[in-house]
């Protein structure tokens, strides 16, 4: 298969009016997907032959987990309605949509200097008055996020390794230790490829008790391991080709954001700028990888058939991530 025609992150951006780093109207100027556009039907019928073991996986956190959720946000309620005096039930649920397991849509987050969204979508565009569904996550539902995940198991990789990490703490993993995970795994990637990094997030905070997971959430700022927000980890994320990228933890880059404060740091712009406001990359976060992750390291092997098809919500700004790996 050959790789496609896209430009170097060193002809970003592709037009000087436009944002640092950006790619906007690559796909055109009324582009929804971003770099979903790599998940061509080639592509995902090559993901398909990952499955050779018929073992499949669901990647979702309970919906009301973590309890309480960060960031100020409304935790998940769940009602059920007896319709009495008839034996039948119906249930409503209350939820953020970024109170679990969930994709981040090119809504969510944009360039706060300019306050504008992928391909210069504005703000009144999103919210106000007038609004329409524009670049919301339900155009994602016509085909589905499908393709080949690719996994790198940091927090295994570092455990055999002795290094220190913290799950539940702020902490920059940097490029150079991403790279030697994926050496470490043998793992090779391909345009297109779905990025999973397991950081050992989810782990860490499930052995937590309630007061500790309480704590966790009222931490300000909120502190997160994550991907090094630098202009390489951008660099690299770009010209592999990902079609997407998610992790087990809350942000999937560091937080808090201290971009400036880092070597080679990108300054007063995030990741999270570039990858949903620059690119149309979506961010998958609180992805539950411990299934997935003793998997992978049983059958030494880190790719897998991946498939996700988020809430069809009409102009949606992020969602459940409904995610299934197959083996």
């Amino acid at each position: 298969m050959q790789p496609s025609q896209r430009p170097p992150f060193s002809s970003l951006p592709l037009r000087p009016e436009d944002p640092p780093y950006s790619a906007w109207t690559l796909y055109g100027p009324k582009d929804e997907l971003g770099t979903l556009n790599l998940l061509t039907p080639d592509r995902v019928l090559a993901a398909a032959k990952e499955i050779q073991l018929g073992e499949s996986f669901g990647l979702n956190l309970p919906l009301n987990q973590p309890h309480p959720p960060s960031h100020n946000r409304l935790p998940f309620t769940h009602k059920i309605t007896h319709k009495s005096p008839r034996n039948v039930h119906d249930d409503v649920i209350e939820m953020n949509t970024q109170c679990s397991t969930q994709w981040d849509g090119f809504r969510h987050y944009g360039y706060q200097d300019l306050q504008v969204c992928y391909n210069g979508v504005t703000i009144p565009e999103i919210s106000g008055p007038d609004a329409g569904d524009v670049l919301g996550t339900g155009a994602w539902c016509k085909k589905g996020v499908v393709g080949r995940g690719v996994l790198l198991d940091y927090a295994r990789y570092a455990d055999s390794r002795g290094i220190t990490y913290y799950p539940l703490g702020s902490q920059a993993i940097p490029l150079a230790e991403l790279r030697a995970c994926a050496e470490h795994q043998g793992t090779t990637f391909k345009e297109g490829d779905i990025l999973m990094i397991r950081f050992g997030w989810t782990k860490g905070y499930q052995a937590l008790d309630d007061a500790g997971r309480s704590a966790w959430a009222k931490r300000s700022p909120v502190e997160l391991i994550g991907v090094q927000t630098s202009k390489e980890m951008a660099e690299w994320l770009w010209d592999t080709g990902f079609s997407a990228v998610a992790a087990d933890t809350v942000a999937f880059e560091r937080q808090p954001f201290d971009p400036a404060g880092e070597p080679g740091g990108l300054e007063r712009i995030s990741l999270h700028e570039i990858l949903l406001g620059g690119w149309g990359m979506p961010i998958g976060e609180m992805w539950d990888l411990e299934a997935i992750s003793e998997a992978c390291n049983r059958h030494k092997r880190y790719t897998f058939f991946l498939t996700s098809m988020p809430l069809n919500i009409p102009g949606g700004v992020a969602g459940p991530a409904n995610v299934t790996a197959l083996m």
